[in-house]
């Protein structure tokens, strides 16, 4: 009996020992385990301090365990403790349960040489290992997921690039991998001021997601190496600040929707030779929305504060920005042709963008400007440049106000309402004063051969294009403005433009001068070109040769001046007139001075214009018995001239003096029109030439006072008449009587 009861008690004890055995023997083992067949596991070396593996309990503890490199050397990635527990139970059901787990101490290493990474070969293993393995269909569930006291260090060793993130928090409070709907934050610390905060959360099984980052003190330092990769720019300080969020789609990564707070301050940027390019004290953008998908930008206030930009244009026509622009772009197109027999693709037309910017501020900026091209170098500045606008939008009516000094003394204001999307409605005033000219002087150099060495500018607009219709009034005053003695042995771009002659006789008795600009036209006109109208008047504020009373064009064949007026009209229009009244104005002021003004009119276009008018008065008679010849007025020759040629009623009078059923186009009845009246219209033009220039002479002479040593008109030569194919005119020929003597 006792031997029995010796032995129940031994083998008792023996069932009651052996787990405590396993459990403190399983750690060990484990441990031997993976260092002597650490390289089958996972084709590297590791080192491990201590295993604790209580399986009963499901609990492992694991301290200071080193993965090294492929060296065997060098530690990649390497923590002071990992500790988790899982539920038993749940193995059974192919579902591992962890009940918590915390990693402390975590240290990465990771070094990047193009394509190489020092993890490729751990990459390559396990990719092999799972060809021989088959998967096992295992869900995870993770509970309390803690990672503290963590860091990875990452080297670009291409571009001699590294950085650290510091202190790094990761908190998961639960995460289901067969349902992927998770809560997850992450904390870092980039740098010694820089961190990173941000908030993961998955939901309707992976499919939405949520994230909110927030990143402080991020200095420009890190980015410099990438962007470099495509622009020759040096970085020298600067930091980045975000605090957004964003949700969308994990199907469609980039359909999402962000909104939050942007911020850059004290961004320096250096070119390649190491010169300042650009600056900014501060941006900061509060952003209401942004979805990609959508092309939607929404900005609730954008500021930028303190910006400064360097245009310089180098001796060869580079500039700086073509500089770094071009950086390592290739120049050569890298586009395969295609095939002779490949139809084009169907062109879709994209959704345009929908920006809106409730508060744009734009202050305390800095812009210099410097061309080396010109014979002497060329150097300006517009310091404390603000900008505002409110509401503003691509598609929609806008309303912005510019200031800016010009060169220090100078001063510019820009006010201007209008939209973006079209050029129909638009009100444009600029205002400029106190400007030194002789700041231009190498501009002046370049294109006229003489410089600029005194004078004062000021310079008033307003343009306004109403459904169209553009109407300009442009007031420029200059002072004491004094030209130099032209350069010998140098050609400018403009040799015949008299400029000193031209300022001569736009200058008055006070050495000043003053002169209306006037711009006008319909811009639906396809003969109407905006962009040369505005070309001719800044042509001709740069020359200080504009408008009247004399307006000197560079031509092919000579200088000319001139005023313009429609050649079968008897009358001058109300700009003509202001012309002419300026040019009498002058001639008043300088006593020393003689005009001759030849009529010169664009014959076969002339005779055109009479032969349509006179088919156009024929059939508005006809179509109105009631009238005679005599009892055409200013309002009736309105309505004549108003009839188009395509016009229904006119086609059908004008078809019974004609062999054709019906006229293809409106060249049809102009030809017509020139068959019916050429004979007729020959003998009305010179009539109508004659009656202008008595009409003229009498203005000049009776009505603005002028003797006709001073002014005479004259038309141009019979024989040179007909050959006369520039636009009908008044050729301005201005002597000055010591030149005649």
């Amino acid at each position: 009996m006792k031997k029995g009861l010796k032995i129940l008690l031994i083998v008792c004890g023996v069932i009651l020992a052996l787990p405590l055995l396993v459990t403190f023997l399983a750690g060990p083992i484990a441990k031997d385990y993976i260092q002597k067949h650490d390289k089958e596991l996972i084709g590297r070396e590791v080192n491990v301090k201590r295993v604790g593996l209580n399986l009963f309990l499901g609990k492992l503890d694991i301290k200071e365990l080193t993965l090294f490199e492929d060296d065997g050397t060098t530690p990649f990635v390497q923590f002071d403790r990992f500790d988790t527990r899982i539920k038993l139970r749940d193995l059974l059901q192919h579902r591992l349960w962890m009940k918590h787990a915390l990693l402390s101490g975590l240290k990465v290493n990771v070094e990047q040489n193009s394509d190489w990474f020092n993890f490729n070969s751990l990459s390559e293993h396990f990719a092999l290992e799972k060809t021989k393995t088959s998967s096992l269909d295992f869900g995870l569930v993770f509970n309390d997921v803690t990672i503290e006291n963590s860091s990875i260090h990452y080297a670009d060793l291409a571009l001699g690039n590294e950085f650290n993130l510091n202190d790094i928090a990761l908190n998961i409070p639960y995460l289901d991998l067969s349902e992927l709907n998770t809560d997850v934050g992450l904390d870092l610390r980039l740098s010694d001021n820089a961190t990173l905060h941000t908030d993961l959360r998955l939901s309707d099984n992976a499919k939405k997601y949520f994230i909110n980052v927030k990143l402080s003190n991020l200095d420009v330092e890190v980015i410099e190496p990438y962007v470099q990769q495509s622009y020759p720019v040096d970085f020298t300080a600067g930091v980045i600040n975000l605090d957004v969020e964003a949700q969308g789609l994990t199907d469609h990564i980039l359909d999402f929707e962000l909104k939050g707070n942007v911020g850059f301050n004290q961004i320096v940027l250096y070119d390649a030779t190491e010169k300042p390019l650009a600056s900014i004290d501060s941006l900061s953008a509060a952003v209401n929305r942004i979805n990609l998908t959508d092309k939607d930008l929404n900005i609730d206030k954008l500021h930028i504060k303190g910006l400064r930009l360097a245009y310089v244009i180098d001796a060869d026509s580079l500039s700086n920005l073509d500089r770094v622009l071009g950086g390592n772009h290739r120049t050569d197109s890298l586009e395969t042709p295609c095939e002779p027999d490949t139809l084009p693709l169907k062109q879709v037309e994209e959704k345009p963008w929908n920006v809106s910017i409730a508060d744009l501020i734009l202050d305390e900026t800095y812009l210099f400007f410097e061309d080396n091209t010109l014979p002497n170098v060329f150097r300006y500045e517009l310091s404390d440049i603000s900008l505002t606008s409110k509401n503003f939008t691509l598609d929609g009516k806008n309303a912005m106000q510019l200031q800016a000094s010009l060169n220090t003394v100078g001063k510019l204001f820009v006010k201007w309402q209008g939209s973006l999307d079209g050029r129909d409605n638009h009100n444009l005033t600029l205002i400029l004063s106190n400007i030194k000219v002789a700041d231009f002087s190498p501009y002046a150099m370049q294109w006229f051969g003489c410089p600029i060495e005194n004078g004062t500018l000021s310079f008033h607009s307003q343009n306004i294009i109403s459904d169209g219709e553009l109407n300009g009034v442009n007031k420029l005053q200059t002072a004491s403005l004094t030209l130099g003695n032209k350069i010998k042995h140098f050609h400018p771009l403009y040799p015949k433009v008299p400029l000193k002659l031209g300022l001569y006789l736009l200058t008055d008795k006070h050495n000043n001068i003053s002169i209306d600009l006037p711009v006008s036209g319909n811009l639906k006109d396809p003969a109407f070109s905006y962009g040369k109208a505005l070309r001719k008047v800044f042509f001709n504020l740069m020359a200080k040769v504009a408008a009247s009373p004399f307006r000197l064009m560079t031509d092919e064949d000579n200088n000319m001046k001139y005023i313009p007026f429609d050649p079968i009209k008897l009358d001058f229009s109300p700009e003509q007139y202001v012309m002419i009244d300026n040019v009498a104005a002058t001639l008043q002021s300088r006593s020393d001075l003689s005009i001759i003004l030849e009529q010169q009119v664009q014959y076969d276009e002339a005779i055109k214009q009479l032969c349509v008018m006179q088919l156009q008065r024929d059939y508005y008679l006809a179509t109105h018995t009631e009238l005679k010849p005599s009892d055409i007025d200013f309002l009736t020759n309105e309505a004549i001239m108003s009839i188009k040629l395509n016009d229904k009623g006119l086609c059908n009078y004008a078809r019974q003096y004609s062999d054709k059923k019906r006229f293809r186009s409106a060249k049809d009845v102009e030809s017509l029109a020139c068959t019916l009246y050429q004979e007729r219209s020959e003998k009305v033009l010179p009539m109508i030439m004659e009656r202008r220039n008595a009409l003229l002479t009498d203005y000049l002479w009776n009505v603005k006072g002028l003797t006709p040593e001073q002014v005479s008109v004259t038309t141009i030569d019979e024989s040179l008449l007909k050959s006369f194919v520039k636009p009908s005119r008044y050729e301005m020929h201005v002597f000055r009587y010591e030149d005649m003597e």
